[in-house]
């Protein structure tokens, strides 16, 4: 019996084999596919130039304008594309379906982060979106196993952090340190090298999506990055995008979709929730509608409505897979003071309930609603019946709240409200404030 092997390890690790062979299969035909669109963007060039030469030698030298030149080129490509001499000949525009390979959809995280797709994190400020990314990305640098992930076993690479609102040196190092993450896998990519002609000046500038994506897609092959962080997303789009317009976005996220599915990388966007109030969650994300539609996979972190101290990671969006179950996690810190994520296990709260309009308040404000709304009379009917204390005009608490245990710091009810009283006297009725306060 002792020899035996175990059979729940020997299938773990045959798993992981056989996602492993084919994360490779994927990356082997991502790699193919890149190889393929190298060879047409090369002879999509050859073919310009030769347009441009052909426009040239029609016309005496200085006889067009640059505009003029700009137009014929245009219109010799346009008549030409398709002949025999042309670049597409008698090809036709797109792939057959054909020609594609299917490919099963692989997870950086299942059910939640996929390979090769934008997945958006929504939430409101304070809630621990920004830190439950960096765990994500400190787990990939190691290979640690992420929550309900095969134990043991985990995807390793590059991690590519785009983050221009948080300090290297005292936010992102120290938080991914305190999770436990390899540093020389992490690379931070917040600006770009660009050149000015008027002063021919190089000089660097914060990266934008809407300009820099060839950046990007080279730091993804440099640091073999496997996973890339955006927060938040509306610090790069780029200065001239409307994020609450549709096309916008679009032109935007459309291009970093494709840039996704050609490297493969998974792209998690971190992004804000608004002032509103729509009980349809993906209606709360800051900016346009199109911003939840280029995502295949939604995100949602949020307070738990049964404690406050909690949050709950959920799914809103999943175009992909059966939806994951929610997770329950709370913020602590180490004994530097760092704060990291400790998991709690699963919960099963529906996004309405996260995001219904009040969860916003404090639990204690929450609790203070309710009571106003199951109370039978008004807050001095509550007084007389001593289910509250009037501490002075218009404050009042509860009987055993801790600020009545220093008595001084109950007043009475006179004109000015300033006199220090007794907690005995702040229970009384309003018959014995003054004539002026009746």
């Amino acid at each position: 019996m002792e020899n035996q092997p175990d059979s729940t390890s020997s299938n773990k690790q045959e798993e992981s084999t056989q996602q492993e062979s084919n994360m490779e299969k994927i990356f082997l035909n991502k790699n193919n596919n890149l190889l393929r669109k190298e060879s047409q963007a090369r002879k999509r060039n050859q073919f310009g130039h030769k347009v441009v030469s052909l426009v040239e030698r029609s016309y005496p030298e200085g006889m067009l304008t640059e505009r003029e030149m700009e137009r014929q080129c245009k219109i010799l490509f346009d008549t030409m594309k398709y002949t025999e001499r042309g670049i597409l000949g008698n090809d036709s525009i797109g792939v057959k379906l054909t020609e594609v390979e299917t490919q099963p959809i692989e997870w950086l995280w299942r059910g939640r982060i996929p390979f090769g797709k934008i997945t958006l994190l929504d939430g409101d400020p304070g809630v621990g979106k920004s830190l439950l990314a960096l765990t994500i990305a400190a787990c990939v640098s190691t290979g640690r196993p992420l929550p309900g992930s095969t134990p043991g076993w985990g995807w390793q690479g590059g991690v590519i952090l785009i983050t221009p609102e948080d300090s290297p040196e005292d936010t992102i190092k120290p938080r991914m340190e305190a999770v436990g993450c390899d540093p020389s896998q992490v690379h931070l990519l917040n600006t770009t090298v660009t050149y000015d002609a008027k002063t021919q000046e190089v000089y660097e500038r914060p990266l934008s999506l809407s300009q820099d994506l060839k950046d990007l897609e080279m730091g993804i092959i440099r640091n073999q990055a496997i996973l890339i962080v955006i927060d938040p997303l509306m610090a790069v789009l780029g200065r001239n995008i409307d994020s609450s317009r549709d096309q916008d976005v679009r032109e935007v996220l459309t291009p970093l979709a494709q840039l996704a599915e050609r490297t493969g990388c998974a792209i998690l966007i971190i992004r804000h929730l608004n002032k509103g109030n729509s009980a349809n969650s993906l209606y709360r994300g800051a900016g346009s509608i199109g911003i939840i539609a280029a995502a295949r996979i939604g995100l949602l972190v949020a307070h738990d409505p049964a404690d406050e101290q909690k949050r709950v990671f959920a799914t809103i969006k999943n175009n992909l897979s059966k939806v994951a179950t929610n997770l329950t996690f709370q913020i602590v810190e180490n004994e530097r003071g760092v704060p990291y994520i400790q998991w709690l296990g699963e919960n099963h709260h529906t996004t309405s309930t996260l995001l219904r309009p009040g969860t916003h308040l404090s639990f204690e404000r929450q609790e203070i609603l309710k009571a106003l709304k199951d109370a039978s009379g008004p807050l001095d009917t509550m007084q007389d019946a001593g289910e509250i204390v009037r501490l002075y005009r218009g404050k009042y608490t509860s009987p055993n709240h801790p600020s009545m245990t220093d008595k001084s710091m109950v007043m009475n009810g006179d004109t000015n409200d300033t006199n220090e009283t007794s907690a005995t006297s702040a229970t009384n009725s309003t018959n014995d404030l003054p004539s002026s306060e009746k």
